[in-house]
């Protein structure tokens, strides 16, 4: 039933992520109508899976393959909460593929043997906090690459187009802003419980707990430094949010030291 509601869901997100990238391109909005209504299937989907796990007492991050489920679960959840709030589909057209990518790695990965990541109450604390705060920075990440993007339109005058979906740049500018001010104690917080479970449990070899950590200390630094310059008068714009990429590929890196290594 589990792998039925996995292949359902990710199913829902591949209609999702196309129906979001042609809307940016038409003039008709039922398309992010219908995305919006595909993402929200395949967030019900996931959900469901969650709950029988549950119910079942297993945990969302037991093991590599659950701990990217839950990433694509909490990618969506905030796009969504996002959309409802400010209304701004056009998100969904890299929010829906990072969480399908997400939702896809799952099968990177044979079935499961074990709970590695389950056993330590530091270990779990750090992994859910971690996991929120990717997935804010996520919906952060969007928020900069359609800024740039919106940018270099209204730089080269093509208002047509993709244009006329994105949101102003202050919008745009503003939500990726208070995103990394929400994601940013949940990664600290993340961090400390890590720091914490590498002192006083026995995860450090065989988890290779210090590498992970130093790439987190790295994405930790890279964000501090972003909302330093942000909040400072006249660092706005192209740089603030250039930075938001580049925090980006630290995540993608630290994801991937706690999904493969």
């Amino acid at each position: 039933m589990t792998s039925t509601l996995l292949g359902a869901s990710l199913a829902a997100y591949i209609i999702a992520s196309i129906l979001y990238l042609v809307n940016l391109h038409v003039k008709r909005k039922y398309f992010a109508a219908y995305g919006t209504a595909a993402a929200a299937v395949g967030f019900a989907l996931q959900s469901v899976r969650l709950v029988m796990q549950a119910a079942a007492g297993e945990l969302p991050f037991a093991n590599a393959p659950e701990a990217m489920f839950f990433l694509s679960w909490t990618i969506t959840a905030i796009y969504l909460l996002t959309f409802i709030r400010f209304r701004i589909p056009a998100l969904g057209a890299l929010a829906m593929p990072l969480s399908l990518i997400a939702l896809t790695l799952v099968y990177r990965f044979p079935a499961s043997t074990g709970q590695p990541f389950a056993g330590d109450v530091w270990l779990r604390a750090h992994i859910v906090a971690i996991i929120a705060s990717f997935a804010l920075f996520a919906q952060a990440f969007c928020c900069a690459v359609f800024y740039l993007v919106q940018n270099k339109l209204l730089k080269s005058k093509k208002f047509k187009g993709m244009f006329r979906r994105l949101p102003p740049l202050e919008t745009i500018d503003a939500l990726g802003f208070h995103l990394v001010v929400i994601a940013f104690p949940m990664l600290t917080i993340g961090i400390a419980a890590g720091i914490a479970g590498v002192k006083f449990t026995g995860i450090q070899e065989a988890h290779n707990a210090n590498v992970k950590l130093m790439a987190s200390g790295l994405t930790w630094v890279v964000y501090a430094l972003y909302l330093i310059a942000h909040s400072s008068a006249g660092w706005r714009g192209k740089r603030a949010n250039s930075v938001l990429i580049i925090g980006a590929g630290l995540i993608a890196l630290t994801t991937a030291l706690h999904s493969f290594v």
